[in-house]
């Protein structure tokens, strides 16, 4: 009799046991198959450009997917591409479970992210190569692949980069392949209304880089629906950059090329950086140009902070000269551990010079300025029927009967008016019409918490409409 009840209660334990393991696993299984089913449409897409293989699938309650040991490999060829791990992170698992359902509606996740470990290519790819041959087409000298968009990032190179694509100078400095790794993320506090992007990368035996900025939004919510009436404006960025070997082996390479030591060819490169901005109006201080020989020749590292909390909405550093922009951007320099000050550039256009410098600085801005706005823009075109449903209906109403497009000699007749400038490089800019002066106009913005002043050069605008 004993015994039995023993045995019964032995059942009632297992039994209480093993309904909430039941439970854990039917989830555990639910949330990998979801993987699963991604990974197989995936695979399904790309079959008829790759071959697209992987060894393993994680899935864990921490808010983290992952799938491991992929190769993609170009159909006709024996040689794909390796990557160790693709992991996403999110809140928590049930985010990530319901992740394209809630974008279907125009929610976003309040943080994601993204790692890519160990995306290891073979320089000797021929498609990898096949790639750069026609990249360099349109780019055929390296002067465009490198930072310093426009212009040599190692000038007094040149003759010895010429007709060289980014995949054939590697291999001049003697790397035989690719190992990079690669995160992204964001995070969005809604009490702040900011939202934190961070983008980190690295390349085995090269350089590793990082660089964090935070957008002002002015939102509540972190929905599409919002991010289609948001203005952002630029928080705090940090930069930093660790060489490992690239910049030496490129020194050293250029410096073989004019046969000349590596300190001889720095010193000639600073002295070429000087002329050319001074060229442009700038007066680069001697601290400055020190700290570059520096990094050139020392242990290649760099921090770079700006903004320091402040806002700033982009289109309005069109305001400023070179030097105040200087002030306004407050920077905080170090090289291979050291402060560098003072960082006191001085603007000095030359005589009768039309100013280059600022007509460049302008378009870059307006460039970057429709960049960081096109995912909004985005966002906007691609709302869902459910969210264009809570557009009030006056407001469509209102920009279908209200704007007109108007010619620059008559907007003196409409200061105080609310208009829209649609510039050359396709970028969008609404306020509140200030002043027309010559060769330029005005416009008010509220941004975020605060407010901001654009002008807009003439030669920039490609239509005004004008709310009448």
């Amino acid at each position: 009799m004993i015994n039995h009840q023993w045995v019964r209660i032995g059942f009632l334990l297992a039994l209480l046991l093993l309904v909430p393991l039941l439970g854990f696993v039917a989830v555990k299984g639910y949330y990998w198959y979801q993987v699963r089913s991604e990974m197989a449409r995936l695979t399904q897409q790309v079959s008829l450009l790759a071959k697209l293989e992987y060894g393993s699938i994680e899935t864990g309650f921490n808010g983290v997917i992952g799938i491991h040991n992929l190769v993609l490999t170009p159909l006709g060829q024996d040689q794909g591409i390796s990557i160790d791990s693709v992991r996403v992170k999110a809140p928590g698992w049930w985010e990530l479970v319901n992740l394209q359902r809630e974008l279907d509606k125009g929610e976003l996740p309040q943080a994601l992210g993204v790692q890519i470990s160990g995306f290891k290519v073979d320089l000797a790819n021929p498609t990898l190569q096949q790639l750069a041959a026609e990249s360099a087409v349109s780019q055929p000298t390296l002067a465009t692949d490198l930072p310093g968009s426009g212009d040599p990032w190692m000038l007094g190179c040149e003759a010895a980069t010429a007709g060289l694509d980014g995949l054939q100078l590697l291999r001049k400095l003697g790397y035989q392949q690719l190992d990079m790794d690669f995160s992204a993320d964001y995070v969005f506090d809604r009490s702040r209304k900011l939202l934190t992007l961070n983008l980190n990368q690295s390349v085995a035996d090269q350089f590793e880089m990082g660089l964090r900025v935070a957008l002002d939004l002015g939102i509540n919510e972190f929905n599409r629906y919002n991010l289609a009436l948001t203005s952002p404006s630029l928080g705090d960025i940090k930069l930093q950059y660790k060489d490992h070997s690239f910049n030496k082996r490129y020194i050293q390479f250029c410096a073989t090329a004019a046969a000349e030591s590596a300190e001889q060819f720095v010193e000639r490169h600073v002295g070429l950086v000087a002329a050319m901005a001074l060229e442009r109006g700038l007066v680069l201080p001697e601290t400055l140009l020190e700290a570059y020989r520096k990094f050139l020749l020392g242990a290649g590292e760099f921090q770079l902070a700006l903004l320091g909390g402040s806002q700033l909405w982009p289109t309005s550093i069109l305001q400023f000269t070179p030097d105040q922009l200087l002030e306004v951007l407050a920077p905080e320099l170090s090289v291979n551990g050291e402060r560098v000050e003072p960082l006191a550039i001085l603007w000095q256009p030359l005589e009768g010079s039309d100013e280059p410098l600022q007509e460049q600085l302008r378009s870059q801005v307006e460039a970057f300025t429709a960049l960081l706005q096109a995912p909004f823009e985005e966002a906007e075109t691609e709302t869902t029927d459910a969210v264009q449903a809570l557009l009030p209906q006056p407001v469509e109403a209102f920009q279908r009967r209200g704007y007109q497009a108007t010619p620059i000699d008559q907007l003196g007749a409409y200061i105080d008016t609310t208009v829209r400038i649609e510039t050359k490089n396709g970028h969008l800019v609404e306020g509140r019409l200030l002043s027309v002066g010559p060769g330029e106009l005005r416009i008010h913005q509220e941004v975020g918490l605060g407010d901001a002043i654009l002008p807009i050069i003439f030669k920039h605008i490609d239509t005004v409409l004008v709310y009448r």
